[in-house]
């Protein structure tokens, strides 16, 4: 048995080292590149996510700074001593600023699909229309604003919604990270091998027998 693996070294050694060095690139493009795309794909969705959050905030941001100056304008004018062309005015002006936020909120909920866009801003622009042809009725005002309330309270629950599937996604991120750096430790340790096999491989070549007939085999005649 001995003689045979003497014989047969060098051909078993380089047979595992081809096996070990097969084994680390199978490694790398079945498991290591699948695993980067799955956090590619993570990090994309994560990104698109934030996005989208940081929008719907920032436009719910928007209408409460708006709707807090409208109520106070809207309260300014209908007192006794005020000048009311002015008030009514600045109260139409108000009123455009807060229909902004409110079709960009529309706008970010039917890109995500969760409403029908079309219909709301027909809806909307049904409601603001009356308002203007009537801005003392206080029953338009107060339909206006249930309205708009309704469509930012929406994207604002959306928001949360988000926030908990990117927090969902940032554990998913973690574990395939971990996973992806211990395979890159056992695809270095297989490669260190595979490469130690092979160099096995040659120093049995050279310190193995001499083959029969050769120079080094001859025995000198005493």
């Amino acid at each position: 048995m001995y003689a045979f693996l003497r014989r047969r070294g060098k051909l078993i050694t380089l047979i595992v080292g081809f096996l070990f060095s097969t084994v680390g690139a199978l490694w790398a493009l079945l498991v290591t590149d699948r695993l980067d795309g799955q956090i590619q794909r993570l990090g994309e969705e994560k990104a698109t996510i934030t996005r989208q959050v940081t929008a719907l905030n920032r436009y719910a941001s928007e209408y409460f700074i708006a709707n807090q100056q409208g109520d106070l304008i809207y309260m300014l004018k209908v007192q006794p001593d005020v000048n009311r062309e002015l008030a009514a005015n600045i109260y139409l002006g108000n009123l455009s600023d807060r229909r902004t936020p409110v079709n960009n909120m529309i706008a970010e909920l039917g890109l995500e699909q969760q409403l029908d866009a079309e219909g709301v801003y027909a809806a909307y622009k049904k409601a603001f229309d009356d308002l203007l042809a009537s801005p003392d009725s206080e029953e338009k005002w107060l339909d206006v604003k249930i309205f708009e309330k309704k469509t930012i309270t929406q994207g604002q629950n959306r928001a949360r919604e988000l926030v908990e599937t990117s927090n969902a996604i940032d554990t998913e991120l973690r574990s395939h990270q971990r996973t992806q750096s211990l395979n890159h430790v056992l695809a270095v340790v297989i490669a260190i091998f595979g490469s130690a096999v092979l160099v096995a491989a040659n120093a049995i070549t050279e310190v193995g027998p001499p083959a029969p007939g050769s120079a080094d085999a001859t025995t000198p005649a005493g």
